[in-house]
């Protein structure tokens, strides 16, 4: 035992054993703090070996693309990476492709609330695997698996970024990639700057056409009938410094003044629970304004689609978005959109159903977290306000926006164009 005493002392750091020396119970000390080290190392040894097994088994060899198709997500969670997930799956199988999926729900600590609706890969299928998750979690996932679901299989990243610039620590997953596609080319561009030449980066927005489009039903919601609802969502995972709905609720609070009409706003918002001290901020920013509810109901996408469809506008104030699911949501449901005019959702915004709100491009600040550096939007809420007073006041001009939903010719909004562009980057079909 003294020995083994002696050969872990001997093996700390100079500055521990220093330190160990000045404190009571010095041996102890010695010894936990010796094995804390050993305990780390060998978690980094064996983290390692898992890395580079998993490296050598998803090495990219450009393989030529074979059904099925398995896309892997967050399939069971109600969050948009999860209906992206879905989105694509069903696009697959509409475009008669052998469709696969895999969740990683539990993975990430996503609680897994709806049935996934393709079954696993068999163990000996290859095919193409769609890995709809970004590559934080993509090098989690390679690693945890040591790279067995990507081996002998072209592997497509569908990865989302909502700023300029993508981050600079997502370079190593281009090794595990044989390509990147991304909702939107706002997108493909921020990922195009730190890609590999040999990485093809390619645009390849979501299906939308294939949702659902359910009647209004305001009585489900608790909406008066006879009130222009204006519905904003978002979701508090996603950061609300980016999501910025403080600035939707000043803009609407001048709005309804401005149009002297009486008007509802329906805040819809997710992770309320998990970030509590900025729901508490937001329910204080509108306490006492009858004209506001903020609702934190969990609802699927079919309810989802419903509470769209109950609505008369739809508003959103972000910083930026790297497609805008919301919104596209909204205008493929036949609703007129205010929102920010910069990022992906001028992809989809047409001048004759939406309206697009002037901004100021600011240093990113105050999101550490995910968004370090770079520039986003700060919508100008007087322009908002503005905007959005006319769509309230105007039952007529509403009405105009709401028929020109039908014209947009957005590929998600396009069968056959989407087929087509599926066929285009994916030679299966």
């Amino acid at each position: 035992m003294k020995s083994r005493l002696l050969a872990l002392w001997r093996n700390l750091p100079v500055p521990v054993r220093r330190a160990a020396h000045l404190t009571a119970g010095a041996p102890s000390a010695a010894v936990k703090a010796a094995t804390d080290a050993l305990e780390q190392a060998n978690r980094t040894r064996i983290e390692r070996a898992a890395q580079a097994r998993a490296r050598r088994r998803a090495r990219r060899r450009n393989l030529s693309p074979t059904p099925p198709v398995t896309v892997v997500g967050f399939h069971g969670a109600v969050h948009g990476l999860g209906e992206g997930a879905r989105m694509l799956a069903r696009g697959f199988a509409d475009a008669g492709l052998s469709t696969r999926a895999v969740d990683l729900s539990v993975q990430v600590g996503f609680p897994v609330e709806l049935p996934v609706a393709f079954a696993a890969p068999a163990g000996d299928e290859r095919g193409v695997v769609i890995s709809h998750i970004n590559p934080p979690e993509l090098l989690r996932w390679a690693r945890d698996t040591e790279g067995r679901p990507l081996e002998g299989r072209r592997h497509i990243g569908y990865w989302a970024w909502e700023l300029e610039d993508a981050p600079v620590d997502w370079a190593p997953a281009f090794d595990l990639v044989d390509e990147v596609w991304t909702p939107s080319a706002f997108a493909a561009d921020a990922i195009r700057k730190i890609a590999p030449p040999r990485v093809k980066v390619s645009p390849a927005p979501y299906p939308l056409y294939l949702n659902p489009r359910p009647a209004p039903d305001r009585a489900r919601f608790d909406l008066p009938v006879g009130t222009v609802v204006v519905l904003m969502a978002f979701d508090l995972r996603s950061t609300a410094q980016r999501k910025n709905p403080q600035a939707a609720l000043r803009a609407f609070q001048k709005a309804r003044a401005i149009a002297g009409r009486s008007a509802l706003l329906l805040c819809k918002v997710v992770g309320a629970d998990l970030y509590p001290e900025m729901f508490q901020a937001l329910q204080s920013q509108v306490a006492g304004d009858a004209s506001i509810r903020l609702m934190t109901e969990n609802l699927s996408a079919g309810d989802m689609a419903a509470l769209t469809a109950s609505s008369d506008i739809v508003l959103s104030l972000h910083r930026s978005e790297g497609y805008g699911l919301l919104l596209a949501e909204a205008i493929w449901l036949g609703k007129p959109t205010l929102a920010t005019g910069w990022s992906s959702n001028v992809e989809f915004m047409d001048s004759a159903s939406s309206l697009l709100v002037e901004f100021t491009l600011i240093p990113v600040e105050g999101d550490g977290a995910i968004y370090k550096t770079g520039r986003w939007a700060d919508a100008d809420v007087d322009d908002a306000a503005a905007k959005l007073a006319r769509m309230i006041a105007d039952d007529a001009w509403r009405a105009d926006l709401a028929a020109a939903t039908a014209r947009n010719g957005h590929v998600s909004f396009d069968r056959e164009a989407w087929l087509r562009m599926i066929r285009e980057l994916l030679p299966l079909v």
